[in-house]
């Protein structure tokens, strides 16, 4: 009878064991996040689902209902789409060196303020 109880108590603590150690590599996956390149970025085209995010650092050249319309170092001028989502980090008026982190449809996810 003995033999019988040590051997249940057995199974059940090696199956909470390897319950245990399950979550524990799940929990390690998502802080590890999505596999990296050779570059050490995450390659955006292996990930469908996430959105491609890019920067755009440049002066304000006019303001027009949401939009700024922003000149780069290059000179090519990129308009901007802003709304309630988007990370204001201040106020920004014609002549403001911005940085903006941006979508692949240029709707700006975060505008601060650069030296």
């Amino acid at each position: 009878m003995v033999s019988i109880l040590k051997m249940a108590s057995v199974l059940s603590c090696s199956f909470l064991l390897c319950l245990g150690l399950s979550t524990t590599v799940q929990a390690q996956d998502m802080k590890t996040g999505p596999s990296e390149g050779e570059s050490g970025q995450a390659d955006q085209k292996d990930m469908p689902s996430l959105k491609r995010v890019h920067i755009i650092q440049g002066n304000v050249v006019r303001v027009e209902y949401g939009n700024y319309f922003v000149k780069q170092k290059d000179g090519t001028e990129v308009i901007l789409h802003t709304d309630k989502t988007t990370q204001m980090m201040g106020q920004f008026r014609k002549g403001d060196r911005i940085e903006a982190k941006v979508n692949d449809q240029n709707h700006a996810l975060s505008i601060s303020p650069t030296n």
